[in-house]
Formats: C-alpha cells, structure tokens, sequence
C-alpha cells in the first residue's frame, strides 16, 4: 500500500467503526481490520476518517470580496456591488484569490469543489499547484447578445477541452436562466452532451428571478429548462429554493442533482430551500457555500449543521434529516452529482479522505462520533487531507502552499476594490 490508515473511526454505510485503510494508486484498495504494510502508516486511534468533502457550488476567487458587500438582498448585491466590483478583477488577481479559497477548503476538510466563475485557467492552475479535486466551469451568459453567446461559448469549449482529465473535471457552467436565453442555453446543453459532461446553473435562487423569468417566457424556470431539454442526471442546478411540487418531481424524473447552499441562501435573504421534501422525493442534493463573498466561509461542516438545524425548523420535525443523511449530502451525493467515483470509504473508490482529531474539547465527551462531527465540529480539527492518494495536509500543516504568502498577497491586493 501507499498510505495505511490504522484503527481509524471511519465513517462507513451510515455509521462510524474501527477500521484500517489502505490507499493504492490514487484509490481505496482495502477497508477491514487486517494488518497492512504500507509505506506510510498514520496512526489513526484518536481520529475520525470520514470521505472526501465535496463543496458542490463555489465562486473559488470571491475570497477577494469577503466582508466588501454586506447585509444587501441578491439582486441589489450582484447589480450594485459585485458585477461592477468584478470588471476591476484580472487573471493574476484570481489566482490569488482562487489559492486563498482553496487554503481554507483544504484546512476544513474540503478534498473537492465545483467553481463556476471567470479567468477559469488561473483557478484551474491553482488547483493543479494545491493538490486538491476540481469540477471547473467557465460562467458564461449571453444576455440576449448573438454576438456575446457565440464568444462565451467558444470560451466555455475552448476551456473545457484544454483542462479536462485528471483531478481537474472540466464541464459548462451557464450562469442562470435570468442571464442566458432559451436558445444559448440549449446550445450549451447540446454541445455538453455530445461530449458527454456536466453542466452547472444557478436555478430559482430567489423569488424575484422566478417572477422575472415568468413575466418574460410564462413559466417558471424550471419548466423553461424541462422544455428546452436542459434537465437530464449530467445537469446540476444550484440553490433551487422557490419551487413547487410539480416543478421537484420534474427533478426528480429528470434524476437532476440540486447543490443547497444554506448560509449563502440565509444571508442574502433568498429563502430556504425545501431539502426534506427533495430528499423524501429520491433527488441527490448536495452541499455547497457559495462564493464567500455571500457566506462568508468555504468551511461546509458549517454548512452541514445549518443544513440539519434548517429543515428541523421549517418542517417542525426535529429528526427531519438524519446526521448520517446530512454527511452524505456533504460528501458521496456532490461526488455523485459530477460523475465521479468518489465520497465513500470502500475498495475502488476515489482515494480522498479526511482525518479529524476527536480530542478537542468541543467534542468531549463524544457518545456518538456522528452526531460529534455534525452538531459540535469547527472545521480546525481536521489533522490530515488526502486527496487522489496523496497527503496534502499533515497535522494541520498544508504541505503544497504557502500559508502566509497567499494570505499577505491577499490582503494586499484589497486596496484595488476599495470604492473612491
């Protein structure tokens, strides 16, 4: 073996037990209790071992816009602040920015993120320098512009093609209905099938948008995607909180992923999305934070509690979700989502994993390791990452960046984006 985790409390078919695991080639070659060799062994007595944690819905490099637009509702947000903060943004800018996300995912345990942004090959070079998993996508928008759509699609293609394999998963990311016509996105959806990937769309995140989209084609935005053909199990839809039942069963049939991204929906006051009844329904939902311009964190195990805490409110039922079924979501279901083989601690499947301390004073006294990690975790007591087979984080020390040059970097860089 490569790596051996020994008598670790891993996280397996919905439970935590005893095991050790064997790591061969970027997989999980063996989970039991026999005895392995290995050339590195990590003792893993005290600690948790649970998957990978997939971050399903990013905007990697809006750590450059952490705390700069506040307590403002989703439209007024992107038209007023973001959207013209972001014309002052270059490639190198987002590099730094895309590192930054990246240091604070590895730190809490994040083995695999989605991002749907802008200057994709400088997220996507940062991801190569990290170490870490990546589903990327070029955010494109037409805005009604022929001239527009034809450019943002040769830019979605052309960066699709040149990153794609690997740890880096390449897929189309059209920004939303509100921002893309009926006929770019079918364009997109055609081009995403023939080569046989994902694509990634923000969905009904607020009531203003499905209002808006109504008054302008007479249906709502799901209905519009079911009847350009757009939904299908290659389509992942974030945030989808203003829906009806028609509109999630039609998810359901199209065997669609939904990525909920609770703080994000919270802060800007968009809604809470009905995560009980999509999962009662069979639909893979997922979690995400969003950018952390509108959170203002990429740690999910925030994301996880709030997700749990969320649904117990809203339905009145305090066994809404399960702990069990709320780590899923964090990690097998947004690996599902994207097509990969990743998620779970069995033979075969993506070597990404994550080890936390169980000694910390916020867990003790610990009865049950599973309701430990959801309800009680900060993110700090993740000890080590391992992701495709290689150990990126050991004893709380990122071995790939350069902690404090990417943070000095940073914050330097925020004088640009200060308003005269």
């Amino acid at each position: 073996m490569d790596i051996v985790i020994e008598d670790g409390m891993c996280f397996i078919d919905g439970k935590f037990v005893r095991a050790n695991v064997g790591i061969r080639d970027g997989r999980i070659e063996y989970v039991g209790r026999d005895d392995l060799k290995g050339e590195i062994k990590i003792n893993a007595k005290d600690k948790m071992v649970i998957p990978g944690i997939f971050n399903a819905h990013t905007h990697l490099a809006m750590t450059l816009f952490r705390g700069y637009a506040e307590d403002l509702p989703l439209k007024e947000w992107l038209e007023e602040k973001i959207w013209k903060v972001e014309r002052k943004l270059d490639s190198k800018d987002v590099y730094w920015g895309s590192l930054l996300g990246i240091l604070e995912m590895l730190k809490t345990g994040t083995t695999a993120f989605s991002d749907l942004y802008i200057h994709m090959d400088e997220v996507a070079r940062a991801v190569c320098e990290s170490g870490i998993r990546a589903v990327l996508s070029y955010g494109m928008a037409d805005r009604g512009d022929e001239l527009k759509a034809k450019r943002e699609l040769e830019i979605g293609l052309e960066f699709v093609k040149r990153w794609n394999g690997g740890r880096i998963k390449a897929i189309f990311g059209p920004h939303a209905p509100y921002t893309c016509t009926p006929e770019f996105l079918k364009k997109v959806k055609t081009i995403a099938n023939e080569m046989k990937t994902n694509v990634h769309i923000h969905v009904s995140e607020t009531k203003w948008e499905v209002e808006h989209v109504k008054s302008i084609y007479g249906k709502t935005p799901i209905r519009l995607l079911d009847d350009i053909g757009f939904l299908d199990e290659r389509t992942v839809i974030a945030h989808a909180i203003w829906l009806d039942e028609e509109e999630m069963r039609i998810l359901r049939d199209r065997n669609v992923s939904v990525v909920h991204c609770p703080i994000s929906n919270l802060k800007l006051a968009s809604g809470i999305a009905r995560v009980k009844d999509m999962h009662d329904l069979g639909i893979n939902v997922c979690l995400g934070t969003d950018g952390a311009s509108s959170n203002n964190t990429y740690n999910m195990f925030e994301e996880m509690k709030m997700t749990s805490l969320l649904q117990k409110v809203v339905t009145g039922k305090a066994d809404a979700l399960k702990a069990s079924e709320v780590l899923k979501m964090a990690t097998e279901n947004g690996y599902k989502a994207y097509g990969l083989r990743g998620g779970r601690i069995e033979k075969g499947y993506l070597a990404d994993l994550v080890l936390i301390d169980m000694k910390r004073e916020n867990y003790t006294p610990i009865y049950d390791p599973l309701h430990s990690l959801i309800y009680a975790s900060y993110g700090c007591e993740v000890s080590h990452v391992i992701v495709d087979g290689e150990i990126i984080i050991e004893d709380g020390i990122v071995v790939t960046l350069d902690e404090d040059k990417i943070i000095d970097r940073v914050e330097s860089l925020k004088e640009k984006f200060i308003e005269d």
